[in-house]
């Protein structure tokens, strides 16, 4: 098991510190937080960019957030990511048979053209393809060039996140069951 331990009991004023910061956007901080604890400056840059797409700054409207950031989780098989973004996608609107096709890895219903377009955009980036000259241009008048680029980004974030709970085996939050 490549579990790193948990730092918390010892952190250093500064990691303490960064520590309180995170509850306070998070609410509170379990298992992929915890792990990137054990390098306190790594875990402030990785918690500053996740912040800003989440909560502060970024321009990406909530709803294709969250549904791009589950989808992502889906397709890397991420349940960690999955159960802690299946409340916040609820909450900026997504529906029950939305999330429901995520879920079982199917194609989601009823979405708008934004949010058709960013799934279109993530497959690209997942598969390491240029986005269609098309699409992009349709997507910026969506979404903006800030918007596009922060949607680039997310999807490379989530990737990268999922990297580090697969890396270290970090656990699901203590009472949820894996979605799939």
């Amino acid at each position: 098991m490549a579990r790193l331990p948990d730092p918390t009991g010892s952190l250093s004023p500064a990691a303490q510190a960064l520590y309180d910061e995170l509850v306070g956007w998070r609410g509170r901080i379990d298992g992929m937080y915890r792990s990137l604890l054990n390098h306190p400056e790594l875990a402030r840059r990785v918690s500053d960019l996740g912040t800003f797409l989440r909560f502060g700054g970024g321009t990406l409207p909530a709803a294709v957030r969250e549904l791009v950031i589950l989808w992502l989780a889906r397709q890397v098989g991420a349940a960690y990511e999955w159960v802690k973004h299946e409340p916040p996608a609820r909450a900026a609107g997504l529906s029950d048979p939305v999330i429901a096709a995520l879920r079982a890895g199917r194609e989601p219903p009823g979405l708008d053209e934004t949010q058709q377009g960013s799934l279109v955009v993530a497959r690209c980036v997942v598969e390491s393809r240029s986005i269609p000259p098309d699409l992009q241009e349709r997507l910026m008048g969506l979404v903006g060039m800030e918007g596009l680029i922060e949607l680039v980004v997310l999807v490379g974030f989530y990737r990268m996140i999922a990297g580090v709970i697969f890396a270290f085996d970090v656990p699901l939050p203590e009472g949820e069951d894996a979605p799939f």
